[in-house]
């Protein structure tokens, strides 16, 4: 009998070193496969050795350890131990990084519930205070972009990043702040607002709030140019009596903020030209223009904060320079009421009409390429996560047949000795 097992051996250590073997482009075509799945990232950083050994020792059971560390973050966040739930987030994430709940919510957490316990620390100036909590806003931003990483083809964890975390978080206080960075921020923040709006038919539809949301933002930070291309798509596509009011209500702002602008720039155009005495009047129409606004703004309940501030600041610039151009005309013996009277009675020059009616045409038609262009991305975006997986290598159907042989030879070798 110990003959017959020593026989044996060797050919159970041929088998067992063949099957070993054969793992290892096995397990190549599976990480290929994963890839080109997006299972995986296909530039993922390294993984730690403990996330490894997590990994390994849990196998089968990441899930329902990933469900109790969620548990337990949900009672820490009861209890009121904040900065306690980090550790649970990050070990989640390694856990389960496709639940993008944990990133989501442990993102919001750092940014909003962490950074605001440096408001109860007596021993930090004001100015520290905002470097710390905009330090929790970066660590949150982070998070959030490997969070991405793992789930890309999702809106959700984009809009979270583009508005919850650097709009409404790093960029409102560095709007706050006075800080060089905040158009900077501001640009970040849309771009990834902007990837969450691509997210259309026959992609899962993104919310409508996302595009008036993303076009009001870009009004708050003077790009009214995007603003009004964004709002020229939605009412060409509006789909419900509510998105229709909205546009009706922020639209008129956009396209008479652009309006002035244009204005503005024409009559420092004729002030160049020394045409001043067209410039006074255009400045003056502005000017009444502009009185007339605020007048409106203050008897409307629902007034917008922004329109107020505009409106502010156009009759401070306007005043200015119909005072400046008065003594200079004034000088030259011009009478100012007599231009104030044309500038009435005459309103916009004809020639401003016709440079804004072509301006707004061109805007259109910037908007109508740049939705044929995000029309392109989605479908990229759609293909790509459509794509069929690559065939398995011929020798991958060799695989399983041949172990279940190896699996009989060793049964039946072992029946055969038993016997």
């Amino acid at each position: 009998m110990s003959r017959n097992v020593l026989d044996k051996k060797p050919v159970y250590f041929i088998i067992a070193v063949f099957l070993l073997l054969s793992l290892i482009p096995l397990q190549g075509n599976i990480d290929t496969r994963r890839t080109e799945e997006k299972l995986s990232p296909g530039e993922s950083p390294a993984i730690r050795p403990g996330e490894a050994a997590v990994g390994l020792l849990l196998a089968g059971f990441r899930g329902v350890a990933a469900n109790m560390l969620w548990f337990q973050s949900t009672v820490l966040f009861q209890q009121g131990k904040v900065t306690e739930m980090i550790p649970l987030f990050q070990a989640i994430s390694v856990l389960q990084p496709r639940f993008r709940a944990t990133w989501s919510f442990g993102a919001w957490h750092m940014a909003y519930n962490v950074s605001a316990h440096f408001y109860e620390r007596k021993d930090l100036t004001d100015e520290e205070v905002d470097d710390y909590r905009f330090q929790c806003f970066k660590i949150a931003e982070e998070y959030l972009r490997k969070g991405i990483e793992q789930n890309y083809y999702h809106y959700d964890l984009h809009w979270d990043l583009g508005f919850s975390t650097i709009y409404y978080k790093q960029y409102k206080l560095a709007k706050e702040r006075g800080w060089k960075e905040e158009q900077t921020i501001l640009g970040e923040a849309l771009k990834e607002m902007e990837i969450a709006a691509l997210f259309q038919p026959p992609l899962a539809q993104h919310p409508a709030y996302v595009d008036r949301i993303i076009a009001i933002i870009m009004r708050e930070g003077g790009l009214y140019e995007d603003a009004y291309k964004v709002w020229y798509r939605l009412d060409r596509h509006h789909q419900d009596e509510q998105e229709v009011n909205l546009i009706k209500k922020h639209m008129p702002r956009v396209v008479e903020t652009i309006e002035i602008e244009d204005a503005k720039a024409y009559a420092a155009k004729l002030e160049t030209e020394r045409k001043l005495a067209e410039a006074y009047k255009l400045w003056y129409y502005l000017l009444s223009e502009a009185e007339k606004r605020q007048t409106e703004l203050a008897a409307d309940k629902l007034v917008d904060p922004e329109s107020v501030r505009q409106t502010d600041k156009d009759i401070q610039e306007f005043s200015r320079n119909v005072q400046t151009l008065g003594e200079v005309l004034a000088q030259q013996g011009v009478s100012l009421d007599s231009l104030q009277q044309a500038a009435m009675s005459q309103g916009r020059p004809p020639e401003l009409g016709d440079e804004i009616k072509e301006h707004f045409r061109r805007l259109q038609e910037e908007a109508e390429k740049e939705e044929a262009e995000s029309r392109k991305k989605t479908m990229e975006m759609y293909h790509e996560l459509t794509k069929p997986a690559p065939p398995l290598d011929w020798w991958v159907f060799l695989y399983i047949p041949l172990l279940l042989l190896a699996a009989g030879y060793l049964i039946l070798g072992r029946e055969s000795y038993a016997s």
